[in-house]
C-alpha cells in the first residue's frame, strides 16, 4: 500500500489534521514501537464518494520533528536570493534614546520568512508578532571574538520567531563556508552558534530565544577577499571648501546605520560592491590630481562595525567642483578593486527649472499635511518637547498637557496644538529635531522638507 501525507493546520488551534496516504519519505515518523502510542483513526466518508471508499483521519498536535523537517526542507530548497517577503521597517526611538541609535520595528501578522530591506536580516515566523532590534556596540567585555557583521538586540515579546538568518561579506567557496559563526550574548555570557546552514548570503540558525546576535570569525586568519562597499559622504567646511568622505567597509555594514552617524553629510549614492582584501593596503585614484587626498594609503580591517563610522579617507575639494573621478587601488600592485567612475557631487539644476531649494516642502505644510500620520507615528515626543520648552518656543502650559497625557498619541496631539499657537518659527524647529531623531520617518513623510 502507499501512502502520501496532505499536512494542514488549522486556523483555530495548534493542531492540524492529516489526510493520508503516506509518503514513503514520512513513514518512520507514524510507526509504533514499545514506547509509542497506537492510535485509532476516525473512519470518515465524503458525501461524494462510493461505500467502498474509506478515509481515515486523526487529529493530533504537530510533531516537533516534522516541523523541524519541514522548515529544514523549505530552506534547503531556497535560493540565496530568495528569502520571502522584504519588508521596510519602522524606525522608532525612544524618549532616552540618543540621537544616533534606532530601534526597528517590524510588525508581522501572520507564519513566514521576511527580509529586513535595511539590514538584511531575515525572520522566520513561527505566528504574528511584533520584533524590535537594533544595533549594539561589540567591545562589551567579547574577549577574543572577532566580529564578523554588526551585533543586533532582537526581542520579540510573542516569542514567534524560529530562524534567523544574518547576512554575511564571505565571498562563498569550499574553502571558507565554515569559518563563520554566530555568537550569543546573555547577561555577560557568549554561546557560539554553529550554523544550520551557509548560503551564498546568509548564515542561518535556530533559536530558543532572544537577546543579542551577532556574526563571529572561526578562522584566525583570512586568506581570502571579502564583499565589500565603498559609501561616499560629502560635507561642506568653508565657503571655499568642502571634503568627501570615502568609507571602505564590510559589505553586510548597513548603509543606514553609516547614514545614521552622518546627517550632516550628504550620501552620495553609487554602485558601491567591491572586493576588499582584510590587512591590505589600499589608495584613492582620483581625477582632477590636483584634489588633496588624505591618507595617501590605508590598511582596511575587518572590524568596523559600528557604532562609529570613521572615513577611511578624506578628498579635500574646492566648492566650485561639480564631478570628480574616483577609484580604489590595492597599493602595492596598482590592482584597482572599485573600477574609477564619475562622482556628481552636485545636481545642477536644468535650465528654467527652479533649485530644489526652493521646491523644498515648507514646515508649516509638512506639519499641517501629515498631522494624522505623526500622531500614529513620532516616538520621541517628550525628546521633542523638551527641547522646544528650553528654547521657550512653548509655553509651560502647553508643556504640562503634553508631559501629563496618558498616552503617545494624546501627548502628540497636545504637542501639535502648541505647534499651531507657536506659528511657522516653531514648526521649523519642530522639524528640525523629527529630522535629527527620526530622520527615516521624515524621508518618508517628506523627503523634500
Amino acid at each position: 500500500m502507499r501512502f502520501k501525507i496532505r499536512k494542514g493546520v488549522e486556523s483555530s488551534s495548534e493542531q492540524s489534521v492529516v489526510m493520508f496516504r503516506i509518503r514513503r519519505s514520512f513513514l518512520s515518523l507514524f510507526q509504533a514501537s514499545d514506547d509509542e502510542e497506537v492510535f485509532t483513526p476516525e473512519c470518515v466518508q465524503r458525501d461524494d464518494e462510493d461505500k467502498h471508499k474509506t478515509i481515515y483521519r486523526r487529529r493530533f498536535g504537530m510533531n516537533p520533528d516534522v516541523m523541524r523537517l519541514q522548515r529544514a526542507e523549505s530552506s534547503s530548497g531556497q535560493s540565496s536570493s530568495d528569502y520571502g517577503e522584504v519588508f521596510t521597517p519602522e524606525c522608532v526611538q525612544r524618549d532616552d534614546q540618543e540621537k544616533h541609535k534606532t530601534i526597528y520595528r517590524f510588525v508581522c501578522s501572520h507564519a513566514g520568512q521576511f527580509q529586513c530591506s535595511l539590514t538584511s536580516l531575515v525572520f522566520v515566523m513561527e505566528d504574528e508578532g511584533e520584533v524590535l532590534y537594533n544595533t549594539v556596540s561589540w567591545d562589551s567585555g567579547l574577549g577574543q571574538v572577532q566580529p564578523a557583521g554588526p551585533l543586533y538586540n532582537i526581542e520579540c515579546s510573542a516569542g514567534s520567531v524560529s530562524h534567523l538568518h544574518f547576512q554575511h561579506c564571505v565571498i562563498f567557496s569550499e574553502e571558507n563556508k565554515d569559518c563563520l559563526a554566530v555568537a550569543h550574548v546573555t547577561g555577560g555570557n557568549v554561546e557560539i552558534i554553529q550554523p544550520l546552514r551557509v548560503t551564498e548570503t546568509h548564515v542561518i540558525i535556530d533559536i530558543r530565544d532572544l537577546s543579542i546576535f551577532g556574526l563571529i570569525w572561526i578562522k584566525k586568519k583570512l586568506g581570502f577577499p571579502i564583499k565589500g562597499q565603498v559609501l561616499l559622504f560629502l560635507r561642506p567646511v568653508t565657503v571655499k571648501q568642502k571634503i568627501l568622505n570615502v568609507h571602505l567597509l564590510p559589505g553586510n555594514v548597513p548603509v543606514s546605520e553609516v547614514q545614521r552617524w552622518h546627517l550632516d553629510k550628504k550620501y552620495i549614492e553609487t554602485s558601491s560592491k567591491c572586493q576588499l582584501f582584510p590587512k591590505k593596503q589600499y589608495s584613492l585614484c582620483c581625477q582632477p590630481e590636483d584634489c588633496e587626498v588624505q591618507p595617501v594609503s590605508e590598511m582596511f580591517e575587518l572590524d568596523p562595525f559600528g557604532p562609529n563610522y570613521h572615513p577611511t579617507f578624506e578628498v579635500f575639494l574646492d566648492v566650485n567642483i561639480e564631478e570628480i573621478r574616483l577609484g580604489v587601488l590595492e597599493t602595492r600592485d596598482g590592482k584597482e578593486v572599485w573600477k574609477t567612475r564619475r562622482i556628481l557631487l552636485t545636481v545642477a539644476p536644468s535650465k528654467g527649472v527652479e533649485p530644489p531649494v526652493q521646491r523644498r516642502i515648507p514646515e508649516t505644510e509638512f506639519v499641517k499635511t501629515n498631522r494624522d500620520k505623526l500622531i500614529q507615528r513620532v516616538s520621541s515626543v517628550m525628546a521633542i518637547a523638551d527641547s522646544l520648552m528650553s528654547q521657550d518656543m512653548i509655553n509651560s502650559e502647553m508643556y504640562s498637557k503634553v508631559r501629563a497625557a496618558d498616552t503617545r498619541e494624546e501627548k502628540m496631539r497636545h504637542l501639535l496644538d502648541a505647534l499651531d499657537s507657536g506659528g511657522a518659527a516653531v514648526k521649523a524647529e519642530f522639524c528640525r529635531l523629527l529630522k535629527e531623531k527620526e530622520h527615516h520617518l521624515v524621508n518618508e513623510l517628506g523627503p523634500h522638507l
